[in-house]
């Protein structure tokens, strides 16, 4: 179940996709909401749904998104120890289904919930090689 974008025009596998990704925010912010109706809930929800809409944000990979972020000028960064510390921690206080990976390869953090990727997170910085100063 790789592709979901309208390029492919197979229905069942985009319609998993979305299931499987509303599925996770769903369960993950209930844990995190631990059942309260809250305001912040109700508009994380309604963020999750325009994302189901928008097919390219659901659908852009991280190595689509670093390939747009070099194609104007960036040049991909290492997050700090501190930082990712930082971030682990928040995660935690939350619940222990939310982790975070990094891959040697690439500058991306990958935010995972139950095991399943969620979204990533980069850094990213001026090329100052190829700026005009």
């Amino acid at each position: 179940m790789d592709c979901s974008c309208k390029s492919c025009n197979n229905f069942e596998i985009g319609f998993a996709k979305r299931v499987d990704y509303l599925w996770s925010f769903l369960d993950s912010t209930s844990v995190a909401f631990k059942g309260r109706e809250t305001e912040e809930r109700k508009l994380m929800e309604g963020e999750a749904s325009k994302a189901l809409i928008n097919v390219c944000e659901m659908n852009e990979r991280k190595e689509k998104w670093g390939e747009r972020m070099r194609g104007v000028g960036f040049v991909g960064d290492v997050f700090r120890e501190d930082v990712m510390d930082g971030a682990r921690s928040l995660l935690r206080k939350y619940d222990n289904n939310w982790e975070l990976r990094t891959d040697e390869s690439d500058t991306c953090v990958g935010l995972w919930w139950k095991g399943q990727p969620v979204s990533f997170c980069s850094l990213w910085k001026l090329d100052v090689n190829t700026s005009d100063n």
